[in-house]
């Protein structure tokens, strides 16, 4: 009976992943164009960018802080060690959602803190039940996905009022490094391996897949190696310099860590005919 309830959930979410594509033309990536370097003094681990304010969100894990930069300039810094509203015991990893408000996961209080894009607080999610929460990904506007290692699975809440809805991935995965979400997709990359596991967005393992990968907003899966950044959809290819790490989408552009510097890189589309 279960097990006919998640397919019925599954086909559900298909169907509605069809229509909202009925909404939105089909495009696919047909080239990665680099637009900007970011050079960091500090070693950063993770990065968004918000197109619509031109600002860069990085997360700086020794310091526990969120750097918040407009061009050459740093107006403002979230975080550093403490249990104000603006700091953490243990900044585990943020993500960014479509307004440009920025989650912060502290993984020693098991807290989502919320600030909108110019850095001010504006609440919290407590994480009940969850051991060791390591990564986090927002789903849509009304759940979040955090990675727990303790018991290497996934857990879904709902951000409206933090209630668990479901958890997966136990036995697929063993550790996750990036954690990726949309309305359709939930994507997990073990660096180790060099490979993501695909589950739906309720939790149904799909596929594994080679690197890191990310969907843009017409579900073109885009993957990241230390070779090259390619579209699993389109022959788009670019060959990658340099110890690249984590990679982040937002609308058509992508955020990518090499070293000290963030890479952002335009997505140019053609329709599919």
């Amino acid at each position: 009976m279960k097990r006919l309830k998640l397919l019925m959930m599954v086909m559900l979410v298909l169907l509605a992943a069809c229509s909202s594509n009925k909404k939105m033309p089909p495009m696919e990536v047909v080239n990665f164009r680099l637009t900007e370097t970011v050079e960091f003094d500090e070693q950063i681990s993770k990065a968004y960018y918000y197109p619509s304010a031109k600002t860069v969100f990085a997360m700086n894990p020794d310091a526990h802080q969120i750097l918040i930069r407009k061009g050459d300039k740093q107006p403002n810094i979230i975080g550093g060690l403490g249990t104000g509203n603006t700091n953490f015991m243990a900044l585990a990893d943020i993500t960014m959602g479509p307004d440009g408000s920025i989650y912060a996961l502290d993984g020693a209080a098991k807290q989502i803190k919320r600030f909108n894009s110019d850095g001010k607080y504006l609440s919290r999610m407590e994480l009940n039940y969850v051991q060791q929460p390591q990564k986090l990904a927002l789903g849509n506007e009304q759940n979040v996905f955090i990675y727990d290692a303790a018991t290497t699975e996934i857990i879904s809440f709902n951000l409206l009022d933090g209630s668990e809805l479901y958890r997966f991935g136990r036995f697929q995965l063993e550790r996750v490094d990036q954690l990726y979400a949309n309305r359709d997709f939930v994507l997990a990359y073990d660096r180790s391996k060099d490979q993501s596991a695909l589950f739906s967005s309720l939790g149904q393992f799909i596929s594994t897949d080679t690197g890191q990968i990310v969907y843009d907003q017409y579900n073109n899966a885009i993957g990241l190696s230390n070779e090259a950044l390619v579209s699993k959809m389109s022959a788009a290819w670019l060959p990658v310099t340099g110890d690249a790490k984590i990679m982040t989408i937002s609308r058509d552009t992508l955020a990518i860590i090499v070293g000290k510097q963030l890479r952002l890189l335009q997505l140019d589309y053609a329709p599919v005919y």
